[in-house]
């Protein structure tokens, strides 16, 4: 019988790097908890498990490997074993720690495009369920060994718990659903041209934070509230996360130095705190979730009013508008500009040989090519039916022959496929008028009606080409 002398199947090597980060990220967040621990008790800020939960539904990838799990496991143990645990309470606790995690893992998997990036209007309420029951039954695991650990009653044990995992849970995994894309050494901010305007939330969040120092008090907590609002209607869900969790961990801090050690001692105290302010973190994210969503639908709804729905290009009323605030931007610069009319040679023929299905096409690629042979500053929008226009600012007329041409030959060049006969191929034909300074008698209707005049030219002159409006097109006087 032959040997199999095949190689080992190896795991990519993405995978191995995705759970040697997730372990570390584990390993290092749960000593940072374990230092956080008042002597002889349980921890008063433990991440481990949210940056665990957080990373999976980031990278589902690892989720769905059992080594994934184990190496977890094992990272949790260590750092227990690291800090002096015994065996046992290594292995209980940190048990009820991956069965929290698995909880809110089988429950946000299943709408987990829902809450990354919180693009639902429920995406806030669903991540707080998880939050809750995550916390709930890692509780329930964990109650009993943590009670032996550092000689709690069990109820006190419990209390603990819970208010501890939910509060992290609540601060840290929107942090890790908002952000971009990668592990978090890799997330990259998109870069937004900002004013000393913009600073402004966050400078009355430090006043508002340093006043509530000032007054002090229970209700203090709550100060920063109106501006955490404003802040999450300036930049977002992301940094509102961020800034959130920044907040919190401040206050936590100060209250840690200042007023009280989480310690059964002050459970009642620990409970509010920690409740409370989870709760409070919950509402900027969710005006910041529901801001974000009303600017996009905006967007959408000014996109759809201002562009052509079938080739995304500028429809005939935004053309014109952009076109004439245009012309008179480049009045009072001095500026040249160049207008193009373009018309598709023989569309009709293309809808009644192929279907009105294949002429939308047509239009689409046509629509798509044009724009690619601009600049951004160009302007291109559909006037109707086969018909188009560009404005070309800062533009000489040979410059806008040049486009003109380009155009023309990209789209004579491009093969229409067709799944039952030959490809074909359609042509254009392009009026143009160019204008070297802008009078006050210059308007777009006018620039449109020279260069209309130049496509009627062309077409008559055999189509498929460019031509530029002169003297003889000009209307006789009468």
């Amino acid at each position: 019988m032959p040997l199999d002398v095949s190689p080992p199947s190896v795991q990519p090597p993405s995978v191995w790097y995705g759970q040697a980060a997730l372990s570390a990220s584990i390993l290092v967040a749960c000593l940072l908890g374990i230092y956080s621990r008042p002597l002889g008790f349980m921890a008063a800020f433990w991440p481990a498990n949210a940056i665990f939960l957080g990373l999976l539904l980031r990278h589902p990838e690892l989720a769905r490997r059992p080594g994934s799990w184990l190496y977890a496991l094992l990272a949790y143990i260590a750092a227990d074993l690291l800090t002096g645990s015994t065996l046992f309470t290594a292995l209980t606790l940190n048990l009820a720690n991956l069965i929290g995690v698995l909880a809110g893992w089988l429950f946000l998997a299943r709408v987990r495009n829902q809450v990354l990036g919180f693009k639902h209007q429920r995406s806030v309420m669903t991540v707080f369920l998880a939050c809750l029951l995550a916390s709930a039954v890692c509780t329930l695991a964990g109650a009993w060994p943590s009670a032996l650990a550092f000689h709690l009653p069990l109820w006190q044990s419990a209390l603990l718990w819970l208010s501890a995992e939910f509060y992290n849970y609540v601060l840290i995994l929107p942090v890790f659903l908002a952000a971009p894309s990668g592990w978090p050494w890799t997330w990259q901010v998109p870069k937004q041209q900002r004013s000393w305007n913009d600073a402004l939330p966050l400078l009355a969040l430090v006043l508002s934070e340093a006043f509530s120092q000032l007054i002090g008090g229970h209700g203090a907590m709550a100060f920063s509230m109106p501006a955490m609002v404003w802040c999450a209607m300036s930049y977002g869900v992301f940094p509102i996360t961020v800034l959130s969790l920044l907040v919190c961990l401040w206050k936590t801090g100060l209250l840690a130095v200042s007023s009280f050690d989480f310690v059964p001692e002050h459970l009642d105290d620990v409970l509010s705190y920690r409740t409370g302010l989870a709760m409070l973190s919950l509402a900027p994210l969710a005006v910041a979730c529901a801001y974000t969503l009303r600017m996009q639908a905006l967007q959408k709804l000014h996109h759809a009013v201002h562009h052509d729905s079938l080739t995304g290009v500028l429809a005939r009323s935004a053309l014109l508008e952009r076109g004439q605030k245009l012309l008179s931007r480049l009045e009072e610069e001095g500026q040249s500009v160049a207008v193009l009319m373009l018309d598709l040679d023989h569309f009709k023929q293309v809808n009644d040989h192929y279907g009105h299905a294949q002429g939308d096409v047509v239009l689409q690629t046509f629509a798509q090519l044009a724009s690619e042979a601009l600049r951004p500053d160009d302007l291109l929008g559909r006037l109707g039916g086969e018909e188009f226009a560009i404005l070309l600012p800062r533009t000489q007329r040979e410059q806008a022959l040049a486009v003109g041409q380009r155009i023309c030959e990209r789209l004579r060049n491009h093969r229409f496929p067709l799944e039952d006969g030959a490809p074909f191929q359609v042509t254009l034909s392009i009026g143009l008028h160019a204008v070297m300074s802008i009078g006050k008698q210059d308007s777009i209707e006018q620039l449109l009606s020279k260069a209309d005049a130049a496509l009627y030219l062309a077409k008559r002159s055999g189509r498929n080409q460019v031509r530029q409006y002169g003297p003889e097109l000009a209307p006789s006087s009468i």
